[in-house]
């Protein structure tokens, strides 16, 4: 059947038309996709994020590059100031690149105050359009799967089989079967066997490097997402960046022939005859096999590389996350940092994790700061106050306060302990190991903070207060900054040369005690144990016996 001119012309033209409306679908699938994704962006700006939070995965870029920086808060630091809950007061990056960027720079405050990350925080919270025009770049790291591109950046990713070179003769002995059977066909017959080995080889590496099945493309999106980010203006390029993203072509090349997907093209269709073909010829000749372990070793060598497009991408959705906490309903200061010194000032600082908490204002100036205070009164809640916001003076360059002023330095705390009944470690133990790396630390070349809550709680009264003193004292020299709370008030005659003394009070109040969390200068007079023994309604003979055994030593 003769098909006329008329009739091609009008085939061309439907198909022309067909093909538009499926562009035009297409575009309008994605307009739509970025609106949602835009309207999302914009109802989440200023609030926390709601979980959940897979600590395991987010902190591996911390453990993973753990190094020679300027400090790294231990894991009694982060036990005692509950840094996992700060964690998840702080986040609002977009990308797990950089939720796991931020996680290593809340852990590892730094000494520097870097202009340019305050300029960008300014930057993306002054103009919206280009501060959305780059979450919606980074929202295509949002995947979970995202995590696993640092655990490209371990030093030793996987060895390469020895026994693997040993397959160029298989592979060559296929080469000449294959040739030969153009000549006598019966060489295919001896094909069958290096063919069924390469093959065996092939579905050995599909499990063997199953680990890399999310990490490889997530690095391919990371290297992308990088390279239109270097064209958002003058602000956002960087010549390192430029020279990493080509440094790390030939992996995206390479990955191209690797489909590391065991589940590909298991659907049967006929569609994937092509993707059938494909694969059976990559694993005949092992292409996958070899070019797997290329990329693994071309990776290894380039890891400065992938690091330097992860601070990239990390440091500039850490910097809208801090814009968006400081845009939120917690009140924030930018704080000021000075030279060293035994100089810190806090107004109306508060702990980020609770509630309409109280704000306590407070001036270090030459002396240490010894707190006493009655059971419940806030002691313990001030004091991870003040470590939390030293954390987040020298990490996000954000504290929860009116005003932070304070020199770099080095945080260390014993707030909670506990003792190790797995180690067989008793309390005492505990504290003793605990406070020996404290007294190492402070005879580095470094100012440090030191925020302590009853020093030795796990021994005898007058062995305590002893060692607590002799402790204190040694902690206080040069320019170290002690914080420490105790209910021995032996303390406070023994120390106020070294330390200005403050306390928390109480009161009662229709037979009810009263705490205003407010911190004071001066020691505290009286405690509260007793009290709350007689408001629990302890028999009066004990409340009475209680009583006249302090008022004797007390001498009253």
């Amino acid at each position: 059947m003769c098909i006329t001119y008329s009739n091609k012309m009008t085939y061309l033209i439907f198909g022309v038309i067909f093909v538009i409306i499926v562009v035009l679908i297409l575009h309008r699938v994605n307009r739509n996709r970025l609106s949602r994704q835009l309207e999302q962006l914009r109802a989440t700006w200023g609030e926390q994020k709601t979980g959940p939070f897979y600590f395991e995965r987010i902190r591996k870029y911390a453990d993973v590059i753990k190094g020679a920086g300027f400090h790294r808060l231990t894991e009694q630091t982060v036990d005692d100031i509950d840094f996992y809950g700060l964690f998840s007061i702080v986040d609002r990056t977009v990308s797990r690149i950089g939720q796991q960027f931020l996680f290593r720079k809340l852990v590892e405050p730094t000494d520097q105050v870097s202009s340019s990350s305050e300029n960008l925080i300014e930057l993306v919270t002054n103009n919206k359009a280009t501060r959305e025009d780059i979450q919606t770049e980074l929202i295509q790291l949002s995947n979970s799967d995202a995590y696993n591109v640092s655990s490209l950046l371990e030093e030793r990713l996987q060895q390469r089989p020895s026994w693997l070179n040993l397959l160029l003769v298989n592979l060559l002995m296929i080469v000449l079967f294959a040739v030969l059977s153009f000549s006598n066909p019966v060489f295919i017959v001896f094909l069958i066997p290096p063919v069924f080995i390469n093959m065996l080889v092939h579905s050995w590496n599909k499990t063997n490097a199953y680990q890399f099945v999310s990490s490889f493309p997530q690095l391919n999106i990371l290297i992308n997402v990088s390279k239109r980010l270097l064209k958002k203006g003058d602000v956002f390029f960087s010549s390192d960046v430029e020279k990493s993203i080509l440094n790390l072509r030939s992996f995206q090349f390479s990955t191209s022939f690797i489909n590391l997907d065991r589940n590909a093209g298991v659907s049967g269709e006929l569609s994937q005859v092509g993707t059938y073909v494909i694969d059976f010829i990559k694993a005949a000749l092992l292409i996958e096999v070899f070019t797997f372990y290329k990329v693994l070793n071309d990776l290894e060598t380039k890891r400065q590389s992938i690091i330097t497009l992860f601070d990239f991408v990390g440091n500039i959705d850490v910097a809208i996350s801090v814009a968006s906490l400081r845009s939120g309903a917690l009140p924030t200061c930018k704080p000021i940092i000075t030279s060293q010194g035994k100089m810190m000032v806090f107004e109306n600082v508060y702990h980020p994790l609770i509630k309409n908490c109280r704000g306590n204002s407070l001036s270090i100036k030459g002396k240490s700061v010894l707190i006493t205070g009655s059971n419940m009164s806030g002691k313990s809640t001030f004091l991870r106050t003040l470590m939390i916001n030293s954390i987040c003076a020298q990490s996000i360059h954000t504290c929860f306060a009116d005003r932070f002023v304070s020199p770099i330095l080095k945080q260390y705390s014993s707030i909670r302990i506990d003792d190790s009944l797995f180690e067989g470690t008793s309390y005492y133990q505990q504290e003793v190991k605990t406070m020996g790396s404290l007294i190492k630390e402070a005879s580095g070349d470094s100012q440090n903070l030191f925020v302590l809550d009853e020093v030795f709680k796990g021994t005898n009264a007058v062995e305590r207060v002893a060692a607590a003193k002799a402790i204190l004292s040694y902690l206080n020299r040069r320019n170290n900054i002690v914080i420490v709370a105790t209910h021995d008030m032996e303390l406070s005659e023994l120390l106020y040369k070294e330390y200005d003394l403050y306390h928390f009070s109480d009161s009662i109040e229709n037979d009810q005690l009263r705490f205003d969390h407010a911190i004071k200068p001066g020691r505290l007079r009286t405690g509260n144990a007793i009290k709350i023994l007689e408001l629990s309604d302890y028999p009066i003979e004990v409340i009475e016996e209680a009583r006249r055994i302090v008022g004797g030593a007390l001498g009253l």
